[in-house]
């Protein structure tokens, strides 16, 4: 004969499991998320400290060409310094031939300007219509 000792186990601890395993599951994928988005964050900030460095290497050329200029003797420079594939620091110098400031140099401009594309570059990006059905 069969004893019938053990109850049965109460309604709750099914559900108690059920709740616990999509808790688990739950912080999974949370955790999953923040590591991807931890990955993204870190090339991200690569990139951008690649970025600012080429700016500062650019920059200190561009320090080193205003003490040459300022010491020389000509009336103008005007330079482009890449700073990466589509980025130049454009730097333009004057001197100052009259006035109170004479020999003194002027700074026209110390900027980063961008890389103008090729008109093919522009034309090949985008397959537009021309107006015409083909036929």
């Amino acid at each position: 004969m069969k004893q019938e000792n053990s109850a049965p186990s109460p309604f709750g601890v099914g559900i108690i499991t059920i709740i616990t395993v999509l808790l688990v599951l739950t912080l999974s994928i949370f955790a999953a998320l923040t590591l991807t988005s931890a990955k993204a964050d870190l090339a991200l900030s690569q990139i951008n400290a690649d970025t600012v460095s080429a700016y500062y290497e650019a920059d200190a050329q561009a320090a080193q060409l205003y003490v040459d200029f300022a010491a020389g003797t000509e009336a103008q420079l005007e330079q482009y310094i890449p700073i990466d594939e589509s980025q130049s620091l454009y730097l333009s110098l004057r001197r100052i031939t009259s006035g109170e400031q004479a020999g003194s140099v002027a700074i026209d401009h110390w900027e980063v300007v961008t890389a103008e594309p090729d008109e093919d570059e522009i034309q090949n990006q985008w397959n537009l219509w021309d107006g015409e059905t083909g036929e």
